[in-house]
């Protein structure tokens, strides 16, 4: 029997990979180019999992939480820095439209977004 194994043992990552990937693919509707949008789930996905591995081993009582993925966690304000961070650094063509797609925002919420960025980075 081994239904008390799965407790005890973090979700694979390419299942985390295989839910962001739908996630993001769905959000994009083919708005963003391919490539971008691959490096932007394979980004995602390695911060997620590696920091889920970490709370894992952290938070012993909490490791039922972290053993699979949660989506809400892909819109914590960190993963959308990560995202905003990557496309400026990438220097690609349209950098805030596509956070905003992303992070399902106008621009007037995509402002507040830059604003807590800044404040949150400079505190």
């Amino acid at each position: 029997m081994l239904f008390w194994k799965t407790e005890n043992k973090i979700e694979p990552k390419k299942d985390f990979y295989s839910k962001i990937k739908e996630y993001y693919v769905g959000l994009s509707d083919d708005q963003i180019p391919n490539e971008l949008l691959d490096e932007i789930i394979l980004k995602v996905t390695d911060q997620i999992y590696s920091d889920y591995k970490r709370f894992w081993k952290q938070y012993p009582k909490s490791r039922k939480r972290y053993s699979t993925l949660k989506m809400d966690d892909i819109e914590h304000p960190y993963i959308h820095f990560m995202i905003t961070d990557f496309l400026n650094q990438k220097e690609v063509s349209k950098p805030r439209e596509y956070s905003k797609i992303l992070f399902k925002m106008n621009d007037e919420e995509f402002d507040k977004h830059l604003d807590y960025k800044d404040w949150y980075e400079t505190k």
